[in-house]
Parts: structure tokens; C-alpha cells; sequence
């Protein structure tokens, strides 16, 4: 991590991205609830598909499935046709019964608004657990995923996450120096997908371009190259 980098740097790039949300911002359908049960079903259905495709079977799963004890008395193969668009529909179908049923069993069908105890529900990681804490329940909770660990490594680091970022300290410290609000969750995943996208970023879009490591290397490199070609061997 640089050399003076601190809890109000980090928190300082993410208040800008968060300021500068409209420029960015999609719209959702289980964006527009802190029901803990239906974040956490919209977060379970993005697991490996993409989000257009979530938008298609997430209100319909909602209706017919509004608590985990209605999901328990579903019909296995109405929910597994509704999963289909998504793929994966059988091991999804397995994940979201085994949790709720697990839900049943120790709360009474009630989503507990905890970190510790969401994680410890199977088949919910730590970014589910923490994603349901923040936008459900109003909690912080370090959280990562390939989107804000791009984000936080490239900004603060100047480079891109490895592979296996999930198990990498420095950006569990940069995740751990955020206040993580509902707003800045969502504006730091949407600023991934819009401007800080993995292939061919919008440098030129950023509202945080002034403060990024990544960018700043990057204008340095290239006035580095323009340099040796007017100066020669």
C-alpha cells in the first residue's frame, strides 16, 4: 500500500464516486427494497449470470416467493423453470432450499440482520453476508468482490487486483478502511461496470481520474515513452 495512505484517503475516493453516482447509475428491480429475504435472493441470482438476466426472473421470484417458508413449499420443478434462464438452475434451486430451509429451522423464516450469523447460513459466503448486512440492514461489513477489489487496487494501488484477490490482505484493509453505506455499495459496483470496467476503463469518464494511482502510472509511462522517442538511443 503507498507510503501515508489512510482510512480518509480511501474513504475521500469513495465519497467522490458516491458524489458523482448520477453519471453512472443503473436501475434495478431489487434495487428498490431493504427487504433482507429479497436482497439476498437477488444476490444469490447474480451468482455467475448477468444482471440483465436477473432482471427477468428476479420480480417473478419475488412474487411467488416473497419469505423463505413460501420458497419451502414451492413446487421443485415450478422453481427450477423459472431459474432456467439463468443457468445453473438445479444447483440454484439447491443453494436458495438449503437456506431457507436453514432460515426456518434456527430463525423462524426472519433474515437475521447480523454479519456473523448471515455468514454463517449455507451457501452465503462472505459477499453475500456482507452485501445483505449493508443494503438490508444498515450495517458495515468489509466486503469484496472482483468489482470493488478492481476499483480499490486500481485507485489506491495503481494496478490490477490478482487473480485470487479474495485472499489478498492489503485489499481486505482497503475494503476495512470504507464506511460501507447502501449508496456507496452500489456506486462503487456501478462505477466498475460503467467506468472502471476490467477491459479498456473510461479514464476519460473518471471523477475520481485526479486521485487514481492506476491513471496517474499510466500518464506517467506514456510522457516517459514520448520523451525517449524525441531523445533518441
Amino acid at each position: 500500500m503507498p507510503e501515508g495512505f489512510s482510512v480518509v484517503n480511501v474513504g475521500s475516493l469513495m465519497e467522490e464516486v458516491v458524489g458523482n453516482w448520477r453519471l453512472f447509475k443503473r436501475n434495478f428491480p431489487w434495487r428498490g427494497t431493504s427487504d433482507p429475504w429479497h436482497v439476498l435472493v437477488a444476490e444469490v441470482l447474480l451468482l455467475q449470470t448477468d444482471a440483465a438476466k436477473v432482471s427477468m426472473v428476479y420480480p417473478r421470484f419475488i412474487e411467488l416467493f416473497p419469505e423463505p417458508c413460501s420458497l419451502l413449499k414451492a413446487d421443485r420443478q415450478v422453481l427450477e423453470d423459472l431459474l432456467k434462464p439463468l443457468g445453473l438452475y438445479r444447483q440454484r434451486a439447491d443453494r436458495l432450499i438449503k437456506l431457507a430451509t436453514y432460515i426456518r429451522d434456527k430463525y423462524s423464516c426472519i433474515i437475521p440482520c447480523s454479519y456473523e450469523k448471515l455468514k454463517a447460513i449455507p451457501g452465503i459466503g462472505d459477499y453475500i453476508a456482507a452485501a445483505v448486512c449493508i443494503l438490508a440492514c444498515g450495517c458495515s461489513a468489509p466486503i469484496l468482490d472482483t468489482n470493488i477489489a478492481r476499483v480499490l487496487s486500481r485507485a489506491v494501488l495503481g494496478k490490477d487486483p490478482p487473480r485470487r484477490y479474495m485472499y489478498d490482505a492489503v485489499l481486505w484493509r482497503l475494503s476495512s478502511m470504507v464506511k460501507w453505506s447502501r449508496e456507496a455499495l452500489l456506486a462503487v459496483v456501478d462505477f466498475a461496470a460503467q467506468i472502471c470496467t476490467a477491459r479498456d476503463p473510461k479514464c476519460g469518464k473518471c471523477p475520481i481520474s485526479n486521485h487514481c494511482t492506476y491513471l496517474n502510472n499510466m500518464r506517467q509511462n506514456s510522457r516517459h515513452k514520448h520523451i525517449s522517442r524525441h531523445l533518441g538511443p
